[in-house]
């Protein structure tokens, strides 16, 4: 896949996740409603991630990028998906909704 079209694929979702954020900020039942329908998408997302990251006995993973010397390699992204969700938790609240994005 290209640079371009991973691009593409990238600002789509980040604006889909900006039209939830919105949404949940507005707090009008049309809004929270909307935001309704986009919670199972999201935790069915995560839920597919997570499958295609299924370790085996060994902590190995099969989807993440590995040298050509190395069958498996060690997958990191369930730690850091519950890390980044405990974190996102435990966050207080009048810290902005954004801290945790990478460009703040």
């Amino acid at each position: 896949m290209t640079y371009a079209l991973t691009q593409v694929f990238t600002e789509d979702v980040e604006k889909r996740l900006d039209d939830y954020d919105a949404a949940a900020d507005r707090g009008d039942p049309v809004s929270l409603a909307q935001l309704a329908r986009g919670v199972p998408l999201l935790t069915g997302a995560l839920r597919a991630m997570l499958a295609q990251h299924e370790v085996d006995s060994h902590g190995d993973c099969t989807a993440c990028p590995r040298p050509r010397w190395r069958a498996r390699t060690r997958c990191q992204f369930p730690r850091e998906l519950s890390g980044l969700l405990a974190e996102l938790q435990n966050l207080d609240n009048g810290c902005s909704k954004h801290a945790l994005r990478p460009d703040h």
